[in-house]
């Protein structure tokens, strides 16, 4: 078991700080059921954690859409945007979470998929805005994940090497680029997620709630 200290904390956001899924599954049912089709949970499956300029090909390509890939993400953005304020709220204890990280001086970052114009949204219809030390969207790494870029350029801008960050995460995608930027990772799936999908992590946690505890036990704070 590693003991050194973690000197810092990324968070990926879907999923792991705040429940926009049931929305996004929602948006991307209402915009497929303009084309007759019916989006299916293996498609919504095959593109959680991706970056939507990635996830968009998956239904485009497995349920056939007569459409093509800037405007099928054009369209769904009006679809799904214009519902997020008010409707997306941060998980239990996930406030708490980084006041208790600001408190013990130890710096964190956000780690998203997601575009910024939709960050902006979440973070602020979740009453996060401002509590990171640095934000890393969609918009400044080339790859998404499962790719480690968005943790890299995390670690990069809070100063710290990523073997020396802990990830938190949600979703196999996000795992694996914790793990391959060289970050430790512990994972939350959720009432969404499977537990066998991020086996990969360090630890496998039922909530935000829990972390505190587990980086204690380890020795990492």
């Amino acid at each position: 078991m590693t003991e050194t200290p973690v000197l810092a904390v990324v968070f990926d956001l879907d999923g792991l700080l705040v429940d926009s899924e049931p929305l996004q599954a929602w948006a991307w049912y209402e915009y497929v059921a303009r084309f007759g089709a019916v989006m299916t949970p293996d498609v919504l499956g095959r593109m959680l954690g991706l970056r939507a300029v990635d996830a968009v090909k998956i239904p485009i390509e497995m349920l056939d859409l007569p459409v093509d890939e800037e405007t099928a993400l054009r369209e769904r953005d009006d679809i799904f945007l214009a519902a997020v304020p008010g409707a997306i709220q941060a998980h239990a204890g996930a406030q708490e979470l980084i006041a208790e990280l600001k408190r013990r001086g130890i710096p964190s970052a956000l780690a998203t998929s997601g575009h910024r114009r939709y960050v902006d949204l979440a973070l602020a219809s979740a009453g996060l805005t401002g509590l990171f030390d640095q934000e890393v969207t969609a918009e400044l790494v080339t790859r998404g994940k499962p790719h480690p870029d968005v943790y890299l350029r995390a670690a990069e801008l809070l100063g710290v090497p990523a073997d020396d960050c802990l990830a938190l995460e949600d979703a196999p995608n996000g795992v694996i680029a914790a793990k391959a930027a060289g970050m430790r990772c512990i994972a939350i799936p959720g009432e969404h997620g499977s537990r066998e999908g991020v086996a990969a992590a360090d630890a496998v946690l039922e909530s935000l709630a829990e972390v505190t505890g587990e980086l204690q036990q380890r020795g990492w704070i």
